[in-house]
């Protein structure tokens, strides 16, 4: 009898384990990657949708080259940059679409520039590099990657 009591209990408490751990749900997965930033920095970043988001949001109107003025919604490029920790003797940044068009600009203008920066569009995980006051080869669209060199 006092057998047949230890085994109810063990059973008893692995089904009271299986329920609360089912409550639990499965893990949230990351989004995929939609952005990095690496090169020169001292902490590379690999950032999902959900990342870019997260991150603290501005808004700017800019004249867009070719379409006008228009008001973004974003995250500062400056403060991507200081996210992935650009080391000192950085000079150039270069800025990668999903089409393999890229643009290259120097650190010192970007440091400049202080409404630069990556917009949400209408389609998640795509952005749009805002560069005002900039050429219009620089305003690269489908944004994927930013390498600093």
């Amino acid at each position: 009898m006092k057998h047949f009591r230890i085994t109810l209990i063990i059973v008893s408490l692995f089904a009271l384990a299986a329920v609360v751990l089912s409550a639990c749900g499965p893990a949230a997965t990351p989004g995929p990657v939609t952005l990095t930033v690496s090169g020169m920095v001292g902490a590379p970043l690999n950032l999902t949708d959900a990342d870019l988001h997260a991150m603290k949001k501005a808004t700017v109107t800019a004249d867009q080259p070719k379409v006008g003025s228009q008001t973004f919604t974003g995250v500062h490029l400056s403060d991507l940059l200081a996210k992935a920790q650009v080391q000192s003797g950085a000079a150039n940044l270069v800025f990668s679409a999903s089409d393999n068009y890229s643009a290259q600009i120097d650190v010192a203008t970007v440091n400049g520039c202080t409404d630069c920066m990556v917009a949400f569009t209408n389609t998640a995980g795509s952005y749009l590099l805002v560069m005002p006051n900039q050429a219009g080869k620089l305003w690269v669209k489908n944004l994927i990657k930013i390498e600093v060199k």
